[in-house]
Formats: C-alpha cells, structure tokens, sequence
C-alpha cells in the first residue's frame, strides 16, 4: 500500500495563500500600499508581494514578491512563511531549495497552517530537504489530517495501514479512509474496497 504515498514534490499542495481582497488596487490606494509595506506593515508587504505575483497594479516579478513575502514572513506572518516556502520549492524568483522550504514550511506549520503541515509530511517522507523520516512524516500528515485535510487523512490512513512510521493499525487506518472519501478523495474509497 506504501505505492498510494505521493511519490514526487509535484504533489505538494501549491495553493498560493492570499489575503488579497481587490487585486485591482491602482493609484492612491497602491501608494498608499507600497508606503505601509515600506514601512514595516507585514500585512502590507504581504499583499505587495501577492500583487507582485499576479502582475496587478506592480510588474509581474517573482523577485519583487520573494523580497516582500521574505519581508513579510520574516515577522511572522504564516501566509507570507508558506508562501515564501512555495517560491524555494519551486524555485520561482529564487534558487530552488528544498532545505530553505522546509524551514519555511515549518515555521507556518508551527503556527498551525494545515498546508504547511501537510507539506512538511510529504518533504519528511520522500527526504527531500530533510532526512527522511516516516514517523515525522506520519506526525505533520496527523496534524493536518486533524485539523480537516482531506489529503493528509489519505495519508495518515496509508501509512497506518503500512505501518510506516507508526505502528500497523487497519482499524484506524479504515477510519481516516472513511474521513478522505468523504471529503472527496477518490483513492481513498479504492483503499477502502481494499480492505473489505
């Protein structure tokens, strides 16, 4: 069953986190933007970067939106932490690092952010930016699972099944199946049929 763990980084969720209302900002609003990210309002820096990304109001750069989330994350700010993360992973406007997006990664998982925790299991458990760990991996994968990520149920339920990383339980594995296939994961419904 270990076969159904994602197997490539390409399964990380790349969901940009964004707290951008309007990204149509234009002139005095966009100033007055720029003149609070300037000023230190991570906030700010963060929605910067965002406009950044999409290329709204700002030059569409890569590099502009690294420096503002960098900016942003380096205060805390867990949206700005994932997303600064997503940027090394893929290396978008930076030199690709899995090493940098896992401290990234970990810093937003800390704070609780489920997609965050869910990459930091996919990191742990292909050993990409970190020493592989199947039990680290099963702790981030439970922590988002727990908190309502569906993808993290599947695989919290495979690896129980396997007894990766935590001991073999087909009991709770069949439990977290149930949990995925109800919020829409299709594999999880095959595991299911797997097990009766």
């Amino acid at each position: 069953m270990c076969g159904h763990v994602h197997n490539s980084c390409s399964d990380i969720v790349r969901l940009q986190h964004g707290m951008v209302d309007n990204c149509g900002m234009e002139g005095k609003d966009l100033k007055q933007l720029i003149k609070l990210a300037e000023s230190g309002d991570a906030r700010a820096q963060f929605r910067l970067a965002f406009l950044h990304i999409k290329g709204s109001g700002v030059v569409k750069s890569t590099a502009q939106a690294v420096h503002w989330y960098e900016m942003a994350a380096n205060q805390g700010l867990s949206a700005a932490q994932y997303n600064l993360a997503d940027m090394y992973l893929r290396g978008a406007g930076v030199e690709q690092s899995y090493i940098v997006a896992k401290d990234w990664f970990e810093k937003a998982a800390e704070q609780g952010d489920i997609d965050a925790q869910f990459n930091l299991g996919l990191l742990y458990l292909q050993g990409k930016g970190v020493e592989q760990s199947d039990q680290a991996a099963f702790s981030w994968f439970l922590k988002a699972a727990e908190k309502g990520s569906a993808r993290a149920m599947y695989d919290v339920g495979t690896l129980l099944a396997a007894g990766r990383g935590t001991d073999r339980d087909d009991t709770r594995a069949k439990e977290w199946f149930r949990k995925a296939a109800a919020h829409g994961v299709p594999r999880a419904s095959d595991m299911l049929e797997e097990f009766e």
